[in-house]
C-alpha cells in the first residue's frame, strides 16, 4: 500500500492500493526506460498530437511523428486532417510495440515512440538473424524491393541480395519478369 497520511485525527493510518499500484508502474517504467527495452501498450485514446497509451496503468503519449504508419505529410499536418484524424481513430485498441523516449514523473509525463521500437527490434532482428545464417542453407523470405540488376528479399529482420543472374536458368531482362513485390519466395 501507499501511505497517504500516517495518521488521520481518528489514529488511523491513510493508506491507497490505486497508489501503490501506480508507484510500482512509474519504477517499472523508470527501469524499462534505463534498459532501454521495447514494451506493448494498447492505444486507448487520441488526439490531434498523437496517441494515448495505457502502459500497465500509467497513461503515455505517442506524438504523431513517432507513429509508425503515418506519412511524412500527415505528420506534417498534424491531427487536423479528417483522413488522418480517422487513422488516428482507427488505431484505438490496437496493441502497439513501443519504446519509452521521455519520462518526468513529477510532471506525470510518459513519451513512447513507435518508430524507434521498431527501428530497434528489427535491428536486433538482424543481428540474431546474421548471427544464425549458415551458407548453403535454404530460407524463406518475401521480396520487399526490385532493382535493375537484382531483387532483395527480406529474410525476417536482414534484406539480402539475389543478383538478376540467380532469378532464372535463363536470360532475364529485370527481376519484374520473373518476382512481384510481396512474393514469398525460398533463396
Amino acid at each position: 500500500v501507499y501511505v497517504i497520511q500516517p495518521e488521520t485525527a481518528e489514529g488511523h493510518a491513510l493508506l491507497s492500493l490505486k497508489r501503490a499500484n501506480a508507484e510500482r508502474q512509474w519504477r517499472v517504467a523508470e527501469q524499462q526506460y534505463r534498459d532501454n527495452e521495447l514494451l506493448r501498450a494498447r492505444v486507448i485514446d487520441y488526439n490531434k498530437g498523437g496517441l494515448i497509451v495505457d502502459v500497465s496503468g500509467i497513461r503515455g503519449f505517442v506524438p504523431i511523428s513517432q507513429i509508425l504508419n503515418l506519412k511524412r505529410e500527415e505528420v506534417a499536418q498534424g491531427g487536423d486532417n479528417q483522413e488522418t484524424a480517422a487513422k488516428l481513430e482507427g488505431m484505438k485498441d490496437k496493441e502497439l510495440q513501443l519504446k519509452i523516449i521521455e519520462i518526468n514523473r513529477a510532471r506525470n509525463r510518459l513519451i513512447l515512440s513507435e518508430r524507434l521500437a521498431n527501428q530497434e527490434y528489427r535491428q536486433r532482428r538482424r543481428e540474431e538473424l546474421l548471427d544464425e545464417l549458415r551458407p548453403g542453407e535454404v530460407r524463406r523470405g518475401i521480396v520487399s524491393n526490385l532493382a535493375n540488376f537484382g531483387a532483395f528479399v527480406d529474410l525476417g529482420g536482414a534484406d539480402g541480395l539475389v543478383h538478376i543472374s540467380q532469378l532464372a536458368w535463363s536470360r532475364v531482362n529485370h527481376p519484374s519478369e520473373v518476382l512481384k513485390v510481396g512474393q514469398e519466395v525460398e533463396v
